[in-house]
């Protein structure tokens, strides 16, 4: 039997199409300082004040590039990337120095991400409901961001563990597996994802006894030996309680229960492992101690609107060894920074992770993992972008970067084949999310 995968390609994280003009915006109140750093680099908030939505937008339509115009300000590459360090993270430092080819073009930072005003209004609920018990579980969350302010690690990382996706979300999705050689392993699918409890903002949640989190219904289309593989997710609130996941495979032309993988069980042979696909860190929080380090100025992938381009060839995006960074635009940003190290006794790929996160919206940019020698391993990066008609932090993709081997997987992308992106708050039908309906679809 073929390993499958779960729903990763499912978290472009949907922040609610609605807003009002009239509402008055204080990003302080996500934890961000609304002004900007000491050398200006760094400006002030100003959300979507410069960033209109095009009149003739669409659901599903890439959002246009507003920054077409902006120049790189400067190249950091393997030649001076000693100048810069105090501003990139061990692993950026080590890509750059192995990776001769690559580069980061670093460009003016704008600080464009706004969210509707159900977003804001749970947060300032959770400012007196939201804390965390003696046994390391959240308490009191009304969806949004848990703690805004956190105080230690471990309420920082529940803002991870719970982010916001929005009600629903479709989308047809690539991944690309590349060898340190350059060979590419293309793989596509159809996601559905639809999400339960507190994490609904806009529409009122479902009955939900059994504590579901998320549900997920995820459709092989490509390549053709595994066309037509569908299986069945279901996470739950617990911290603790592992996915129930159901398997349609066409050859048998059956529903099977398949075996939940671990947290840090590998997925489909890929560089992510099952606790950090799409959302950075999924898994179980007390498996970690969690420390917060703080803020720090930092350089990372932003405003990415033309990573991907419609008439691009894979091998001009997927480079051996590394993503052609060409069209990758880095800025300047304050972000949080998380670390979490793997308790005694349990078993994962990672000893250590490191999480970066961007004080704007509380969600990855960047993120370091270490192997159990203690040494670095990989690095994920998120390639984000600002859509004003939906009020929503996008991705156009992420990268898991094997910084030893050179090995990588690319999230998004493969545009000729894949002409639209993900249609958020669609309304579908909770009955499409059962074992029943993967049986019907599967006759």
């Amino acid at each position: 039997m073929r390993t499958f995968l779960p729903g990763i390609f499912v978290l472009c994280l949907i922040l609610s199409p609605f807003f009002s003009p009239a509402y008055a915006i204080d990003i302080s109140l996500i934890g961000a300082d609304p002004g900007p750093n000491a050398t200006g680099e760094i400006p002030a908030w100003e959300g979507h004040k410069n960033l209109p939505c095009p009149k003739d937008y669409t659901p599903g339509q890439y959002f246009p590039n507003p920054y077409k115009e902006d120049k790189p300000l400067f190249r950091i590459d393997h030649t001076n990337v000693d100048d810069h360090k105090d501003r990139l993270s061990p692993a950026q430092i080590m890509r750059l120095q192995k990776h001769k080819n690559f580069y980061m073009n670093v460009y003016p930072s704008r600080r464009n991400i706004e969210f509707c005003p159900e977003f804001y209004a749970a947060v300032e609920k959770n400012k007196k409901t939201c804390y965390v018990d003696e046994d390391g579980s959240m308490q009191g969350f009304n969806g949004a961001i848990a703690f805004p302010n956190p105080k230690n690690g471990i309420e920082a990382i529940w803002n991870i563990r719970r982010m916001y996706l929005g009600d629903d979300a479709d989308s047809v999705q690539c991944r690309r597996l590349v060898s340190p050689s350059g060979k590419i392993r293309k793989g596509m699918w159809q996601t559905k994802v639809l999400n339960y409890g507190e994490t609904r903002l806009k529409t009122r949640p479902f009955p939900n006894p059994e504590k579901i989190f998320q549900k997920i219904r995820n459709l092989t289309l490509f390549p053709a030996d595994e066309k037509g593989t569908d299986f069945l997710s279901i996470a739950y609130l617990k911290d603790s309680r592992l996915e129930d996941i159901w398997l349609f495979l066409p050859t048998l032309r059956r529903v099977r229960r398949a075996p939940t993988m671990t947290n840090g069980g590998q997925v489909n042979g890929a560089e992510s492992t099952m606790d950090e696909t799409g959302l950075e860190f999924r898994g179980t929080v007390n498996h970690w101690d969690w420390k917060l380090i703080g803020k720090k100025e930092m350089y990372v992938a932003y405003n990415c609107y033309d990573l991907f381009q419609p008439d691009t060839e894979d091998e001009d995006e997927c480079w051996a060894m590394d993503i052609n960074p060409e069209r990758i635009r880095y800025e300047l940003h304050r972000v949080w920074v998380v670390e979490g190290t793997l308790k005694e006794g349990l078993d994962h790929p990672y000893s250590r992770r490191v999480g970066y996160y961007d004080e704007d919206f509380w969600q990855p940019v960047l993120a370091d993992r270490y192997d159990q020698r203690g040494n670095l391993w990989r690095i994920l990066e998120y390639y984000g972008f600002a859509d004003s008609c939906n009020k929503m932090r996008m991705y156009a993709g992420w990268i898991y970067l094997n910084l030893e081997s050179g090995r990588y997987e690319l999230l998004g992308g493969c545009r000729k084949q894949l002409p639209t992106t993900t249609v958020y708050d669609t309304g579908i039908d909770e009955s499409y999310f059962s074992v029943q309906a993967l049986r019907k679809a599967g006759r």
